[in-house]
């Protein structure tokens, strides 16, 4: 496992026990090892969102469709802003 898979799934794991902090601390660390870490662009999306963010969240989401347009039926309709 890379240290960049390390992160994100360090982050994934802190999104799941809702500790939102550790959670965009690892995926920051994910993105700055991997900019195209898509994955770690969604977690932070989601952490945005949560905290009222809708410019970080929209950039984060914008940014992880640049690097895997796929996502845009996963992520359509799924978060309102």
């Amino acid at each position: 496992m890379t240290e960049k898979n390390v992160h994100l799934q360090m982050a994934k794991d802190a999104l799941k026990r809702n500790d939102i902090i550790l959670a965009s601390v690892e995926a920051t660390k994910a993105i700055e090892m991997d900019a195209d870490c898509y994955e770690a662009y969604i977690i932070r999306g989601q952490i945005s969102m949560a905290f009222g963010d809708k410019k970080g969240a929209a950039d984060d989401f914008k940014r992880a469709l640049e690097i895997n347009p796929e996502l845009q039926e996963q992520l359509n309709g799924k978060y309102s802003m």
